[in-house]
């Protein structure tokens, strides 16, 4: 049990209403809902609030005085006094969706760019399940201490855990982390900027994952979504 987020797509709806409307999507998916459709069901939450601390919304230059857009937050206390470019929700067509990603671009270009330059400074190295792999053989204790030692003892490796900065930014696994084309690697992280945990579609589906196929999913949706639907971040306590 524990809070996490949900993008909730809705049919355009005016400010007085948009608490009535949320509650109206997700209520089919309440814990406590009394016309079950079987048994066993499980719902997915027991509490929401409309929030978006940490997953704000871009919104389109020359729109941020529209009163459709959603600035209240009801989770945090005092509420966040947020910017006029950003907002929790509001109607598709007046978020700027595509200035985040493009700014995700151009920072995993420059990562990939940056780790291709440092790591030729250094002979090849392999990642960590390359020697994991070569393990298996030992006790299970044995085998993670065996390569845990072997996977540090790589140039590369003991260059970049020497710096902490180097480490959070090409991670602990680098080898592993970087072992696509740049563009592959573009993205992917272009493709996890805009996702929370769950989604709540304008059909009624509630849809949670993780990983590239749910991040293509999630951007889809955004992207084809009526420029008039409304789409707002709320959390909620699963």
């Amino acid at each position: 049990m524990g809070k996490q987020r949900i993008t909730v797509c809705l049919p355009p709806v005016g400010p007085d209403r948009l608490k009535q409307a949320i509650g109206q999507a997700m209520a089919p998916f309440w814990y406590d809902r009394e016309d079950r459709p079987h048994p066993d069901w499980v719902g997915e939450w027991s509490y929401w609030f409309i929030s978006g601390a940490g997953c704000l919304f871009d919104v389109l230059p020359g729109h941020e005085d529209d009163p459709r857009l959603v600035r209240h937050d009801d989770w945090t206390d005092p509420p966040e006094d947020l910017p006029p470019s950003r907002c929790h929700g509001g109607p598709r067509g007046i978020l700027e969706l595509d200035t985040p990603r493009a700014a995700e671009a151009r920072r995993a270009g420059d990562t990939w760019m940056a780790y291709q330059a440092f790591s030729d400074c250094y002979p090849p190295a392999f990642p960590f399940h390359h020697f994991a792999e070569r393990a298996r053989a030992l006790e299970p204790e044995r085998a993670r201490e065996a390569a845990v030692t072997a996977f540090r003892e790589q140039p590369l490796i003991q260059a970049i855990e020497a710096d902490p900065a180097l480490e959070e930014r090409f991670t602990s696994d680098p080898v592993l982390h970087f072992d696509v084309d740049l563009e592959t690697y573009v993205a992917r992280h272009v493709a996890a900027v805009l996702p929370t945990p769950a989604l709540l579609t304008l059909d009624g589906r509630w849809v949670e994952g993780g990983g590239p196929e749910y991040e293509r999913m999630f951007n889809a949706c955004l992207d084809g979504l009526p420029a008039d639907t409304m789409v707002v971040r709320v959390l909620y306590h699963s």
